[in-house]
């Protein structure tokens, strides 16, 4: 088969289409044939996984993205039609081209903008409100990221469910992590104030990441459990847009929260490691990548018991409700105080988390992309009869 696949999410800074496309892309090298062909329409700057940076069924096309709807009206247009030979099929991901050589399969992750428009700036609402539900009915094929996505598409955009597959989130295994990483992340924390247990709130700053009620409800907790005075709240990630959750700091106790900004994925690794529980009670999800990332490193989760992350997280974390501040505060307190429970969510965590692979994400992938090429070839032979 031959595949383009639109890859200019990788460096993009937008974290889980950047996180879901690396993973797409490792998947597949592990699972690829050597008549597999994936050419990739990448970014002129953008560094590629390991796994296909030298891989020759990788072949890439760099080019300079353009802003916004640009990218899909006119520059992925533009960029299809120059390749030669004409692929069986173009991944697109969030939108596909208005102009295609060949059949598109679609990446919708989830439609936390459907259900959610407020979360969302107008000009952005607009455009994945309007553009995603014709495309997605346009596609040969849709792909998404978890079952609850999958019945999430059918229930609200009417999709047939012959034409959606589920292609998870990839979860490799964690790297070495040893005392000397260990030690020099703890170094690197103690120049930025957090000196000892923390909880970690990791993802971009959203509305529906749910952090400043995660702030109150930790804030809570720090000033009624004596035994938790000194634990703070680390939250790392970038903004993307909204706020409210440095107001939400200002009423913890001071220096209680630490707000890091993007980080590197070795500081991500560290603080995996290092944190005594990862707290993730995003309002809506259409998978939620760090808690199984947590599990992997053997570190407590607090998780939405809600939309997907119930799913993904099942019984690996403590599930809370993630519009009730008493319900995390409970949460939170849990983890970081009963010995039995932390004992016993390590292990189905673990358990968890080994139940995806980078292996089972190229192998969805690849059979997702040759039912939509099946079902190409199949509609031209019976336009032709």
């Amino acid at each position: 088969m031959r595949v383009v696949i639109d890859a200019t999410a990788l460096g993009s800074g937008q974290g889980g289409d950047d996180s879901m496309v690396r993973g797409l892309l490792e998947g597949l090298a592990e699972v690829a044939t050597a008549e597999d062909c994936f050419p990739l329409i990448v970014r002129t700057d953008a560094e590629l996984p390991a796994a296909v940076a030298d891989h020759p069924g990788f072949p890439r096309h760099p080019v300079r993205r353009l802003p916004g709807l640009a990218h899909f009206t006119v520059g992925l247009p533009r960029d299809l039609a120059s390749l030669d030979p004409v692929p069986d099929l173009v991944c697109a991901v969030n939108h596909g081209p208005v102009r295609s050589p060949a059949p598109v399969a679609l990446f919708v992750q989830d439609l936390s903008f459907h259900h959610h428009p407020e979360h969302y700036p107008r000009a952005t609402r607009w455009r994945l409100r309007s553009v995603v539900p014709h495309q997605a009915r346009a596609a040969r094929m849709v792909l998404t990221i978890s079952e609850f996505s999958r019945q999430d598409l059918i229930d609200s955009y009417g999709i047939d469910p012959d034409r959606i597959r589920v292609v998870p989130d990839d979860v490799p295994l964690a790297p070495p992590f040893d005392d000397v990483l260990g030690g020099a992340g703890r170094a690197w924390l103690a120049e930025l104030g957090v000196a000892g247990r923390f909880v970690l709130c990791l993802g971009n700053l959203h509305p529906r990441k749910n952090v400043a009620r995660l702030i109150e409800a930790f804030a809570r907790v720090v000033r009624t459990e004596p035994d938790l005075a000194d634990v703070q709240l680390v939250i790392a990630g970038g903004r993307w847009w909204g706020g409210g959750e440095e107001e939400a700091a200002a009423l913890a106790p001071e220096g209680s929260v630490r707000f890091l900004g993007r980080v590197s994925e070795d500081h991500k690794e560290q603080l995996l490691h290092l944190a005594d529980a990862l707290a993730y009670v995003s309002l809506f999800e259409g998978f939620g990548l760090p808690p199984l990332e947590a599990m992997a490193r053997g570190t407590i989760v607090v998780a939405s018991g809600t939309t997907a992350v119930a799913e993904t997280a099942g019984d690996g974390a403590r599930l809370v409700n993630p519009l009730d501040v008493s319900s995390i505060a409970a949460g939170l307190t849990d983890v970081l105080t009963d010995h039995e429970l932390r004992a016993r969510l390590r292990v189905a965590g673990a358990a968890r988390a080994s139940s995806s692979s980078t292996a089972s994400t190229g192998r969805s992938a690849r059979l997702a992309f040759a039912d939509a090429i099946g079902l190409s070839r199949g509609s031209r032979a019976s336009a032709t009869r």
